[in-house]
């Protein structure tokens, strides 16, 4: 929040009443706490505020994935674009991304519905209402990071078409994504 230059007074009001979750905290009890302060994002900042700053929380950016995406950057560095998305949709839990006729891409997970969030925050947490979309740019940044390296071009995050958590997973998670 600090780096998005988010005052003091706005912030206290996001995290009000959750000042003591922590990573240690219940699965439960974190779930509470996201959706509350996405829910109160929501009110008190512009939209394009909320997506920059959950894009920039894209979780999970090293590991086996960054591994995959190195290593699909270096064996395709001579490939075109639509072959190096190819690879990338090879790779367990990276989606399905598709270059689109304007040349952003669409990247999409979960297609044959009924979908189940993988957040870690709300993995095995049972989430009874649909959650605001604006939480789903943290994903949208996750495979933004990775993207861009298997391609080799720096790409920035457009839109969260549809999310499993907004649609209570009756659709896919869709993200699109502008070349720079």
């Amino acid at each position: 929040m600090k780096k998005h230059e988010i005052p003091d007074p706005i912030q206290r009001q996001i995290f009000q009443d959750h000042e003591t979750v922590s990573d240690r905290s219940k699965k439960e009890k974190k779930a509470a706490f996201f959706i509350d302060a996405i829910d109160r994002m929501d009110k008190l900042l512009d939209p394009e505020k909320n997506q920059a700053i959950r894009d920039s929380c894209a979780c999970s950016k090293g590991g086996w994935r960054l591994k995959a995406m190195k290593k699909i950057a270096k064996e395709y560095s001579e490939k075109s674009i639509e072959e190096k998305l190819a690879a990338i949709g090879e790779v367990k839990h990276m989606g399905n991304p598709q270059l689109n006729p304007d040349d952003t891409i669409t990247a999409s997970i979960g297609e044959t519905g009924g979908f189940v969030c993988p957040c870690p925050v709300f993995h095995g947490v049972d989430i009874t209402e649909p959650v605001s979309i604006t939480y789903c740019y943290c994903c949208a940044g996750h495979f933004r990071h990775h993207y861009q390296i298997a391609l080799n071009m720096k790409l920035e995050t457009v839109t969260v078409l549809s999310s499993a958590l907004e649609s209570q997973r009756t659709k896919p998670c869709k993200f699109v994504y502008r070349i720079i």
